[in-house]
């Protein structure tokens, strides 16, 4: 892949350096958002209808600033911005109450968030081509698909409930390793099986595409490789296939790498030969058995490509650590849907400053410094830029004068 021209890299640092001069930090984030691409979508979907203190893009503001400083409950969203009453001109902010906050987020589309979220993907994915992954020298994309469960208390959000005491949603995602961001999010009701969504995720051609051997569904595979694109899966206990060629196993800790087809029921489905890999973990000593249409790349490489699934599982448990999408301060299922969007936004945020800082900060320290200076005028990169080291000032003793009075 390309590496990221020169003039780019400035360019994209002066759309947030050239309108920083004492602007907040929450500001300067605004930018990275194009305001009319969202009014544009505000009036799509008629959300400022009828609206006069607290607008859509307000709403967007106020939920960021929840996430980024970890708000509680509406009631310590609105206590934290009233006490800042003073920079509500920067914001754009007339009124804030928990009513407007309430209702807005029950009536609001979420679909302006949603869309939002795919705009500033599309922003993020064309500033951050050409970023490498150090583990991986073949230059195809490679993107891990999998889902979270979002539990919600049955009590309140009835319209979730998809088992007698249970209550919840899914987050299906795929993920992109390489950029270490999401590439694409459908939420769904909690019972929706995953064979059932993941046709809906797009396809693209030389992508190399990690799943997870619940995944294994013949149409899934057929659907990955009509696309002429790649599949790294796992093999289930009751999986059946025949071996038509076998090969002489190459690379440390693996033990075969056969072409198989697949046989039994539905097998028609998938009817192409497949290459099976398995390999012993040096760490634990378990046999993990793969499969893959792909014969190209190493069958070492293989192993290391499915064990870059584990990353898809990371940002699950960091977005469900730092950011607010485990307890909900709306319960509507529109209200539920807008929260998830806006962490999704401020995580593309959080990754587009560490990868434009060009430092070894990690997402975590980020997110810190940006929600502890969110209403600061500092600028983000002199935040993100690595701390020097102070230099010892040498003491300079003043020279002794004496006053004679002559």
């Amino acid at each position: 892949m390309l590496s990221l021209p020169k003039q780019h890299k400035i360019q994209a640092f002066g759309r947030i350096n050239s309108m920083n001069m004492n602007r907040m930090v929450l500001v300067q984030l605004q930018q990275l958002i194009s305001t009319f691409k969202f009014n544009k979508l505000t009036n799509e979907y008629k959300a400022d209808k009828n609206v006069r203190r607290f607008s859509t893009w307000n709403l967007l503001q106020t939920m960021l600033y929840a996430h980024l400083t970890n708000k509680r409950s509406i009631r310590d969203i609105c206590t934290g911005l009233s006490s800042v009453k003073n920079r509500w001109h920067h914001l754009g902010f007339v009124s804030v109450s928990r009513n407007n906050l309430s209702n807005s987020l029950a009536k609001r589309s979420h679909e302006v968030f949603e869309k939002t979220f795919y705009q500033l993907l599309n922003k993020v994915q064309f500033d951050m081509h050409g970023r490498k992954d150090k583990r991986f020298k073949f230059q195809n994309p490679l993107k891990a698909i999998d889902s979270t469960s979002i539990s919600l208390c049955m009590s309140l959000c009835k319209w979730a409930s998809f088992r007698s005491t249970k209550a919840g949603i899914k987050a299906h995602t795929m993920y992109d390793i390489k950029k270490r961001i999401p590439d694409f999010i459908i939420i769904t009701e909690g019972r929706r099986h995953d064979h059932a969504v993941v046709s809906q995720m797009p396809i693209q051609a030389e992508t190399i595409y990690v799943l997870d051997k619940g995944y294994l569904c013949f149409k899934t595979l057929e659907n990955i490789a009509k696309n002429r694109a790649f599949f790294v899966t796992r093999v289930k206990s009751n999986t059946k296939y025949r071996t038509i060629k076998k090969n002489a196993p190459c690379g440390a800790g693996i033990l075969r790498d056969d072409l198989i087809v697949f046989t039994g029921m539905k097998s028609k489905e998938y009817s192409h030969p497949l290459r099976l890999v398995r390999y012993r973990n040096p760490e634990d000593k378990k046999v993990y058995t793969y499969i893959t249409n792909n014969i190209e790349l190493a069958a070492s490489t293989i192993a290391s490509i499915y064990k870059s699934r584990w990353d898809i599982e990371l940002f699950f448990k960091w977005i469900k650590q730092n950011l607010k999408v485990k307890t909900f301060i709306g319960t509507t299922e529109n209200a539920v849907r807008i929260q998830i969007w806006a962490a999704a936004i401020a995580y593309l945020m959080m990754e587009y400053l560490r990868f434009m800082s060009r430092s070894n900060i990690s997402l975590i320290e980020v997110f810190r410094i940006i929600g502890g200076n969110i209403f600061s005028d500092k600028n983000i990169w002199d935040l993100l830029s690595p701390r020097k080291k102070l230099e010892r000032l040498k003491f300079v003793p003043p020279e002794l004068q004496l006053d004679f009075g002559f």
